[in-house]
């Protein structure tokens, strides 16, 4: 993969509408470092919807596709910390990281550009809410750094348990995504687990998600996650190989059931994402 870096001009983005604040909790933005990511010619990068955002035609040059190249915002804790500074109502800030670019991909391990943006975030204490949304186990290196944030929630992506899909992780992954929810919430971090988007699992996942001791559990599918009611899905490689009606809302139904029955806190996709209370309406 190509890394190539840019001097951006702003890190955090305004959410006015969109998946973000579809629910009675918005985000009010968005941060992301790169464009791009590392997952992308990983089984993940054959149904994601990035590739079909703006940001992504835009950034890249003729010839690059995703999964190439990784385009670093080289600055972007410093505009993190001067946006924050300069910010008139912090306490009213509920900000997703990452909507697009996973926080957590390899690299992280050598630029640890995620961990410099939670260290800014923590010289600001009266932000409402910060999701830091990843499906990368390298959060684990910076659990004790998130804990200290007392506005901070990991979200933790665990489409599936089974490790024998020919379009979903391999089961170490699982494993490790799994390993890492335990040790947040160990540590006293909130987690939300995303199961997005909704993949073949195995009779036990439900189970297995309940053993986590996460806070909160969010279903979504392809059809309604993707933001443009399964168009997008429909374009992307996965549709051609998926074994299975990618388009039948029943499985994820049916995990949900099972898992409400046992938890309080499970919801169901962008009213799910959009639904965490803030830190002031935690008691």
């Amino acid at each position: 993969m190509r890394i190539r870096t840019i001097q951006a001009k702003s890190i955090l983005t305004p959410q006015k509408r969109g998946f973000l604040t579809a629910g009675e909790q918005p985000y009010t933005h968005s941060l992301s470092w790169a464009t791009g990511c590392q997952f992308g010619k990983l089984y993940c990068g054959a149904y994601c919807y990035a590739p079909m955002l703006p940001n992504w035609h835009f950034a890249r040059r003729e010839g690059e596709a995703w999964g190439d190249v990784l385009i670093i915002k080289a600055n972007a804790a410093e505009l993190l910390d001067e946006q924050l500074a300069r910010a008139r109502n912090r306490r009213g800030m509920r900000i997703f990281m990452s909507p697009v670019t996973d926080p957590y991909q390899p690299i992280e391990r050598k630029l640890r550009l995620t961990r410099r943006c939670l260290e800014v975030f923590a010289r600001y204490d009266d932000l409402d809410l910060l999701l830091i949304q990843t499906r990368g186990p390298v959060v684990a290196d910076d659990l004790e750094l998130i804990a200290a944030l007392p506005y901070a929630w990991l979200g933790m992506t665990i489409e599936t348990d089974r490790g024998d899909l020919p379009y979903g992780p391999a089961r170490s992954h699982v494993e490790r995504r799994l390993e890492a929810v335990k040790l947040a919430v160990a540590r006293g971090i909130n987690v939300q687990i995303a199961v997005s988007p909704c993949l073949p699992y195995s009779d036990l996942f439900a189970e297995r998600l309940l053993e986590t001791g996460a806070q909160r559990i969010v279903i979504d599918t392809f059809a309604i996650g993707d933001g443009s009611r399964g168009r997008r899905t429909a374009q992307s490689p996965f549709a051609a190989v998926a074994d299975y009606d990618w388009r039948d809302d029943s499985i994820a139904e049916s995990l949900y059931h099972q898992l409400d029955i046992h938890h309080d806190g499970v919801a169901w996709s962008g009213a799910g994402f959009a639904g965490i209370p803030g830190r002031r309406r935690l008691v």
